[in-house]
Formats: structure tokens, C-alpha cells, sequence
């Protein structure tokens, strides 16, 4: 597997909302999951030297087809 995913190890003891958008997306990608996703995930690839790195391709293109979305364009903030 080229990616990994942080879920928020806390979401147990404090109320976060569902994340099923999430959820789907890492099912669907191959992972099993015991229990539900809550709060906010951060998916990221594999870089050099055990670096984290953007997200493969291929999983943006899993999540844009589940979800019907497309990643948005970069945008230059100056």
C-alpha cells in the first residue's frame, strides 16, 4: 500500500461527527475497519526517507469516483 490515513485516535471520547465520506473511502481502498470514522481524516502517500507525501493519484481518482467530485485546482495564495 502506497498510502496511509490518521484518524483521530480521541474520537471515542469526545463527540465528532461521522465521517462516512471518509469511511467509504478507506473500506473501499482496502483497509477493514472495526468500527465507525469520526472527525477529520488526513489520507497521504509514502515519500523518501519515510516522509509523508500528497495522497497518491489513484486514490484521488477512487474518491473523486465515489463521490462524484473532482480534487480542485491549486490556488496561488500571495
Amino acid at each position: 500500500m502506497d498510502w496511509h490515513v490518521y484518524l483521530n485516535d480521541e474520537a471515542d471520547f469526545i463527540p465528532l461527527p461521522l465521517n462516512a465520506r471518509a469511511e467509504v473511502l478507506i473500506r473501499e481502498a482496502g483497509l477493514h475497519l472495526e468500527e465507525t470514522v469520526r472527525g477529520t481524516v488526513v489520507f497521504l502517500g509514502h515519500g523518501s526517507n519515510g516522509d509523508d507525501a500528497d495522497a497518491p493519484a489513484h486514490l484521488l481518482r477512487l474518491a473523486a469516483r465515489l463521490f462524484d467530485t473532482t480534487r480542485p485546482a491549486p490556488v496561488m495564495v500571495q
